[in-house]
């Protein structure tokens, strides 16, 4: 994949960011993938992050507080992880913490977030940018690690299990006693819709897809909940739509679906 494969947003943004970065960093980072949407076609204006592994040479500690206010201040935001290549090569089961970033916070010891499975498996199907003179130059990652195909299998039960069913507990006792055709926030259904579904794709495919190619593979197995898996795609998208409580419950029923399938 070269820059011109990556969305032309991401790409400009991404380049101004990595040339700050080396301006306020020299020799900290030696390349930066970019996972998630931006590599998946599936990145969209306006509602996409653009996620990024940073590979370091060294601890990052000293840079930390200007690296955070450069994460801050970028649009879209630019997440992501501070790994060195040993810490790669370790995997995120050794891992524990690390330097992350979300929705434009940086957290200098944060577990969690992207120190799972999934990122090292985004890992292998990423673009690599590298800061070459006042450029970057992209190409494909190669990066593997012998244990990704199980560990993100397991992961993804494991998450299921732990942390989508308490979610799905939680919402439907926060709309118990609310009307049916009462409002939602778009954004609650859209992440209790779309988020399980990908998990459950990862442990029948091992891959990781995209939100909307998870839409598509769950559409198939469960076509009860076609509709409003289109419907949250096409607001993630831009399309805005309106949701209700019927909506959310459908949303939980769905959840549920994709726990047993880790429970099975």
């Amino acid at each position: 994949m070269s820059e011109q494969q990556l969305p032309p947003a991401v790409a400009d943004a991404l380049t101004a960011f990595l040339l700050e970065q080396r301006r306020l960093a020299p020799g900290l980072v030696s390349r930066a993938i970019v996972t998630g949407s931006a590599v998946a076609g599936d990145w969209h204006p306006g509602v996409s992050d653009i996620d990024v592994v940073f590979v370091v040479t060294r601890d990052p500690v000293d840079d930390l507080p200007a690296l955070a206010e450069l994460h801050a201040s970028s649009q879209p935001h630019i997440d992501g992880v501070y790994l060195t290549e040993s810490e790669i090569a370790r995997g995120p089961d050794v891992v524990q913490t690390a330097p992350q970033v979300v929705e434009g916070v940086l957290v200098s010891a944060l577990a969690g977030a992207q120190l799972s499975w999934i990122t090292w498996r985004e890992l292998e199907s990423g673009v690599q940018g590298i800061v070459d003179g006042g450029d970057v130059i992209w190409s494909p990652v190669a990066d593997r690690h012998p244990q990704t195909a199980e560990g993100v299998v397991a992961f993804s039960r494991d998450n299921l299990l732990d942390y989508w069913q308490r979610i799905g507990d939680g919402l439907e006792a926060e709309i118990a006693d609310r009307p049916d055709d009462g409002p939602v926030r778009a954004e609650t259904v859209r992440w209790v819709a779309l988020g399980p579904i990908r998990l459950v794709a990862t442990i029948e495919t091992g891959e990781v897809l995209s939100k909307t190619a998870a839409a598509a593979f769950a559409a198939e197995r469960w076509p009860e909940h076609a509709e409003l898996l289109e419907r949250a795609v096409r607001d993630r998208a831009g399309e805005r739509q309106e949701f209700t409580v019927r909506d959310a419950r459908q949303a939980i029923q769905l959840l549920r679906a994709c726990v047993a399938v880790a429970d099975g």
